[in-house]
């Protein structure tokens, strides 16, 4: 009799045991395409088993195991930094190199081209009037082109600016989420991690990935612990420590929450690629501009002052002007000269074309780093494009690096379909036929305790 209410004891006990796994493989199901979810298992413990003394075995529930692997979450967190970076980078530079066309009749070229051709037909009648207008009409054309691309290139430097406020906000609104999630790891206990705040946890770290390069470090006691470039502490349990991002000597930075400067901490993910393109690639963009622009002026205006105008004298004002200090792209302008006072002339040559032609073989001249004007700016324009090309290539081989860890970590964590359908067959049929020996027990009993009555 002590068998058999022990059997009914334990098959009862298994039949919890299968609920638990059937509740545990309809979780994975369910959450099978859950941001930073992953599998469980639940464990299954044999009883003891001696029928001699009536102790008739059974199972118990184990632990539930959980799939996640520490190395390949830190491997995805590292390959997202990089790819971020360097998409975040190639997007910047690709709307950058639109404002230097290099395509005939296009933007600042064109109109350098224009002018001297204005100034080559001149050569032929250096006093028509209206032919000394065109030219007036092409320089300002020119000055133009020059502030159109340096204003353009600054609005850029400001939107990356607004980029990087917005990124930094991001991090901070992440780390709230982490912070949450410690907060109710710790009410918890801390002993163990529910499958959903565990998968909460992850995805919010991948996320935090893609904006800059951190490390994680787990522990029962205070959660998780976040620092940025595994220096600056950004979370540790209970408590955030966030960052924000100014400017100084026009240089972009990063700094924690007492105002130190952490910027070269930062070297992942899309904060690391907006700081770059910040301080980096758009200061030595706009220099290019600024060293085009003021040669341009400078050997215009040095070619104009040795010859004479329409009125036999000598020029008293320069065609262009800029201010370098404020930047000689921005502020390139054309003084008010008139059509006469071009000096086309050459000394000594009243009403003569000298001056005109010198002006026309200056746009063959090597007057820039050993460079005509348009060699240069064809130097300049390359530059963003091999910027964008190399940023392009790295790109590919850091998506191909996180599609790889993904799919690594994918076969560790990730929840197989197939694989839960035939676990869910397998805990049913083992549910029924616990079930069918709990019934059958059950009748044996009641008919043993039936002879008794």
């Amino acid at each position: 009799m002590g068998n058999l209410f022990g059997s009914l004891t334990s098959t009862a006990g298994a039949m919890r045991v299968f609920e638990r796994a059937l509740a545990t493989t309809q979780n994975n199901v369910v959450n099978a395409n859950t941001a930073g979810y992953a599998k469980q298992r639940q464990g299954f413990e044999a009883n003891r088993f001696e029928p001699d003394h009536n102790v008739v075995g059974g199972v118990s529930a184990g632990p539930l195991y959980n799939y996640r692997d520490g190395y390949s979450e830190r491997n995805v967190q590292k390959r997202q930094s990089n790819a971020s970076l360097e998409e975040q980078r190639t997007d910047s530079l690709s709307s950058i190199e639109s404002l230097f066309p290099v395509g005939d009749g296009a933007g600042l070229p064109a109109a350098i081209t224009k002018f001297f051709n204005s100034v080559s037909q001149l050569t032929v009648s250096p006093n028509d009037s209206s032919g000394r207008q065109v030219t007036l009409e092409r320089a300002a054309d020119v000055a133009t082109g020059f502030q159109r691309t340096a204003s353009q290139l600054q609005q850029e430097r400001g939107n990356t600016q607004v980029s990087l406020r917005s990124s930094v906000d991001e991090i901070n609104s992440i780390a709230a989420r982490i912070q949450d999630l410690n907060v109710a790891r710790k009410a918890g206990g801390g002993d163990s991690v529910d499958p959903g705040s565990d998968a909460k946890l992850y995805a919010a770290l991948e996320d935090l990935s893609k904006l800059v390069n951190f490390q994680a470090v787990e522990s029962k006691e205070s959660g998780v612990t976040v620092s940025i470039g595994g220096q600056s502490l950004l979370v540790i349990g209970d408590r955030r420590y966030p960052i924000s991002t100014d400017v100084i000597n026009d240089q972009a930075r990063i700094v924690d929450s007492d105002g130190l400067d952490i910027t070269k901490q930062v070297a992942g993910g899309k904060t690391a690629a907006l700081v770059d393109v910040y301080n980096n690639k758009l200061p030595a963009y706009l220099d290019d501009l600024n060293t085009l622009a003021g040669n341009f002026a400078d050997q215009v205006n040095q070619t104009l002052a040795q010859g004479l105008d329409q009125n036999g004298n000598s020029p008293t004002q320069d065609l262009f002007s800029y201010n370098s200090l404020l930047g000689s792209a921005y502020t390139f302008q054309v003084n008010g000269i008139t059509t006469d006072q071009l000096a086309l002339a050459g000394a000594g040559q009243p009403g003569g074309n000298g001056n005109a032609v010198a002006l026309t073989q200056l746009a063959e001249q090597r007057v820039i780093r050993n460079q005509t004007f348009q060699q240069f700016y064809g130097t300049a324009a390359g530059h963003v494009g091999r910027d964008l090309a190399e940023s392009k290539s790295v790109a590919g081989v850091q998506g191909d690096l996180l599609t790889q860890a993904k799919e690594l970590r994918s076969s560790v964590r990730g929840v197989s379909l197939d694989e839960e359908a035939s676990l869910l067959i397998q805990y049913q049929r083992s549910y029924q036929a616990a079930a069918q020996l709990f019934k059958v027990v059950n009748e044996m009993t009641d008919t043993i305790m039936g002879i008794f009555r």
